[in-house]
């Protein structure tokens, strides 16, 4: 995952790590999430809170969502996964913003922004394998000794 820090440039991280400066006041520009290696770029995509029910257009997975050197905080995001990805993993995610309110984990598909509508300082993105679905118990029936044919 890549963010674009106002007055930082580009930060990177992995799934499970916080991506931007918590406390920090600095505010996030954009971002990118790179696909999981089990799955493809498609399979993960992402919008930007821009306003009060305002959001980008969804972003497929390795692109850039947002913007760089313009001085535009995104204010919030939004995830879904699609495809093997949402059918092998679950996922959730949190934020901070830079009135220092905290929002999450929200789960997939909600979008996570301050009530305040603050600029997002820093994103966390957690991505679980599901649990197998356990098999039915299978029921043995014991064994009973056969009955000698009659003659």
């Amino acid at each position: 995952m890549v963010a674009h820090v106002q007055r930082t440039g580009d930060i990177g991280g992995k799934f499970g790590e916080w991506i931007g400066v918590r406390g920090s006041g600095l505010w996030m520009e954009g971002f990118g999430i790179a696909a999981h290696h089990d799955f493809e770029p498609e399979d993960i995509e992402y919008q930007g809170v821009l306003g009060r029910g305002w959001l980008s257009p969804w972003v497929t997975g390795g692109k850039f969502c947002g913007s760089r050197g313009m001085a535009l905080p995104l204010l919030g995001f939004k995830l879904r996964l699609k495809g093997n990805a949402a059918k092998n993993y679950t996922c959730s995610y949190s934020a901070t913003f830079v009135d220092g309110s905290a929002v999450g984990p929200v789960p997939v598909g909600e979008s996570c922004e301050a009530e305040s509508l603050a600029a997002l300082e820093a994103l966390h993105v957690e991505l679980k394998p599901r649990e197998a679905k356990p098999s039915a118990p299978r029921t043995i029936k014991p064994r009973v000794a056969a009955k000698p044919a009659r003659r």
